[in-house]
């Protein structure tokens, strides 16, 4: 995969080697006020960096923000060998570490430097933090991360009925497209992308995937990597590994009253993690 998932005229790119030489592709949005606090941004799985591209914008225009591709999306690399231990939760962990590393050089030892992530990629701050030791982050913002209630947990059982739908899901999905509108027409009709704003539909329509050279769209994360990453979360036993982080923390959860029929054991367990944190 050679093209960044964000345009150079909107991002640098650079390159940091994490576990076992995964090379995970990294940007700083161009605009970004020099001097202001520094942001990383983490995206969920089955996205990239480019799919946020006019969050990104807004986001920039109050820090110095920082994004990446994780190991198997968009541009970065993916492990070789064992797809499971691969794209274990830790090994997400691993690369914001080096990537943190690297940002700091950037930035400067003074800069305040902080964290923000939608869904999965939250995991990676609370188990860098809990399991690796490190608290390079000055506040974390969580938009639901994944993290599976325990036993016991008045949610546990509807999160492990809801769990496999999205592991399947995810395994079945098409990886190639004979062009954008066969894309684009597929994606509408999960429900998800039905209330996305139209600027965010199009940055992930555009950046979801990347010209096949042998003709037609590819998916830019596969569906087997999108699908093993959703089988390592219930059982990666973050929830009591919260007790660990120290760092101030926002959680946000879904409004369950928006959409009532679906229920989610998201929102509940959003209010568990955070009565469990310092």
């Amino acid at each position: 995969m050679e093209n960044p998932t964000l345009p150079p005229q909107f991002a640098e790119m650079f390159i940091v080697q994490s576990t076992k030489n995964v090379e995970v592709s990294a940007y700083r949005v161009v605009a970004s006020p020099i001097g202001a606090p520094a942001l990383i941004f983490a995206h969920a799985n089955g996205f990239n960096a480019g799919c946020y591209r006019p969050f990104l914008a807004r986001l920039s225009k109050h820090f110095q923000v920082f994004a990446y591709d994780a190991r198997g999306h968009g541009r970065s690399g993916s492990p070789s060998g064992d797809i499971k231990n691969g794209f274990a939760m830790i090994r997400f962990a691993e690369d914001l570490g080096v990537l943190v590393n690297k940002v700091r050089n950037i930035i400067g030892s003074g800069t305040p430097l902080h964290f923000a992530s939608h869904s999965v990629g939250g995991l990676a701050a609370v188990l860098l933090e809990a399991e690796l030791e490190c608290a390079p982050f000055d506040s974390l913002t969580l938009f639901e991360p994944p993290i599976y209630p325990p036993e016991g947990h008045p949610e546990r059982g509807a999160a492990l009925t809801h769990a496999p739908n999205f592991i399947r899901w995810a395994a079945r999905r098409r990886n190639h497209f004979p062009s954008r509108k066969v894309f684009s027409d597929e994606v509408q009709k999960i429900a998800t992308f039905q209330r996305f704003a139209p600027e965010m539909l199009e940055a992930y329509l555009d950046s979801a995937v990347e010209v096949d050279p042998k003709g037609g769209l590819r998916l830019r994360c596969l569906g087997k990597i999108e699908s093993a990453i959703y089988g390592n979360c219930p059982d990666s036993g973050i929830f009591e590994l919260t007790a660990k982080v120290e760092t101030r923390t926002r959680i946000y959860a879904t409004d369950q009253s928006v959409l009532p029929v679906l229920h989610s054991w998201a929102p509940d367990t959003m209010t568990s993690i955070a009565q469990n944190m310092a």
